[in-house]
């Protein structure tokens, strides 16, 4: 079976030129020094005063500036993508496995055009050469090709047959802490395939499935093989054509391009409010700490694990927009059901762009003004431009039939959709179009 063998880790350049600087040269380098100090900005320009946009963004302003946000006051219209409903492509969990992509919407190994057609399923499951053992679950799409990364790197045409190119990552029966790749979804870096192993390395391939490089992202020693997370996290997401890659270690946003990681926004996160990184690095260890001290009769209030994790905040993905960057975000609150607590919602926090300043939307999402509903979540995320959730029909159908027992208007929006959908069908995308050139 074949296996990867050697990876190309970045290393820093270390041969730096001698320069023979005069008296006048040291006068310049001070002043490019202190120049090259000052934080990144760029202005604009309010009403009467100019004001200075940095590359920082400041998330801790967002749990100060909770405001209740109305849906109109960022979009301006909705639209609906019902999915193709047949044999091929029935459904089941929408939100866990729907992967938006610039060209076509991935559920599982089932691939959609964005009219919501169903066009061609990627790969098989079995044991085959072309085959995975365990199915396939992430896909991407790259000039005219699909790929899929289970087991193995296997390349598709576009009617989903195999071209002949893979190549095998792991036994997908047998662990070892060689299987660097066993985690982490497939993503499109400029020219290459990417990968992230969690939580440390960033490892690019070409379309030949040959590894060209990689970028440590989070310097960390000792860690498991398969290090557990804490809450869903979405590493990467798009802006026109920029692949974006957030850095939950570190609370930084990349552009990824090639083999390039491009710092483009700090995040300020204040330490009181995060899940810290050593949390992070550490849960495994927590949880085995956890099951000793509950074991041993302790309350689980006092167990460290829910100690260091209570009320604590998560970044779970990171969109960026014309106008806003929106952070996707949960509070921490384990084992809440035997604790006797709620499990809070997830939020939205949104950072300004033309205004540098942060907001956490109040509630369980936008004020919904817009269909009439009681708030809009973007669950599936934010991609060009559009904030992106679902309904089941059968929710829909549901949602109708009780506003019309409680006498609560029905928006004639979701009324004429209800007419064109049965209740079996697969879900339909929500598409909330974001006001352009605010």
């Amino acid at each position: 079976m074949q296996r990867i063998l050697s990876i190309d880790v970045m290393k820093r350049e270390t041969n730096i030129p001698v320069i023979e600087v005069t008296f006048k040269g040291i006068y310049l380098l001070l002043i490019f020094a202190w120049i090259g100090c000052k934080e990144n900005t760029s202005s604009i320009r309010g009403n009467d005063e100019i004001i200075e946009i940095s590359n920082i963004i400041d998330l801790t302003e967002g749990f100060k500036n909770i405001h209740s946000v109305r849906l109109s006051e960022i979009v301006d219209s909705i639209t609906f993508i019902p999915f193709d409903t047949n044999s091929q492509s029935l459904m089941g969990s929408a939100q866990k496995r729907m992967e938006l992509n610039p060209q076509f919407i991935f559920y599982n190994n089932f691939v959609f055009d964005w009219e919501g057609n169903y066009l061609v399923s990627i790969g098989r499951r079995g044991n085959g050469t072309f085959e995975e053992p365990q199915g396939v679950f992430s896909v991407v799409y790259k000039e005219n090709h699909f790929y899929s990364k289970g087991s193995k790197f296997i390349e598709y045409e576009m009617n989903g047959k195999p071209t002949g190119k893979v190549r095998n990552l792991y036994a997908s029966n047998e662990f070892s802490s060689t299987d660097f790749l066993r985690s982490g979804s497939l993503f499109i870096a400029g020219d290459n395939l990417a990968v992230y192993n969690y939580p440390t390395t960033v490892y690019f391939f070409n379309t030949d499935f040959q590894t060209v490089s990689s970028r440590v992202v989070t310097n960390a020693d000792s860690l498991p093989p398969y290090l557990n997370q804490i809450g869903d996290s979405k590493f990467v997401t798009y802006f026109i054509d920029k692949v974006l890659f957030y850095n939950f270690m570190n609370d930084t946003i990349f552009y990824v391009s090639d083999t390039v990681m491009e710092s483009k926004w700090i995040v300020n996160f204040d330490e009181k409010l995060r899940l810290s990184t050593q949390v992070m690095l550490n849960f495994r260890n927590l949880m085995n700490d956890y099951a000793i001290e509950r074991a041993g009769g302790l309350s689980y209030e006092n167990t460290k694990l829910v100690q260091l994790t209570n009320n604590k905040h998560k970044v779970v993905a990171v969109y960026e927009t014309e106008s806003y960057i929106f952070f996707h975000m949960i509070e921490i609150a384990l084992f809440a059901e035997p604790r006797g607590l709620t499990q809070p919602l997830p939020y939205i926090i949104y950072y300004d762009k033309k205004t540098g300043k942060s907001i956490r939307v109040e509630g369980n999402g936008f004020e919904d003004d817009l269909l009439d509903m009681d708030y809009f979540f973007p669950q599936l995320g934010i991609y060009d431009s559009k904030l992106i959730s679902f309904i089941w029909p059968f929710e829909l159908l549901d949602y109708i039939e009780k506003c019309k027992e409680t006498g609560r208007k029905v928006n004639p929006r979701l009324i004429e959709l209800s007419k064109k959908i049965d209740s079996e069908d697969n879900p339909i995308l929500i598409l909330a179009h974001i006001i352009h050139n605010r």
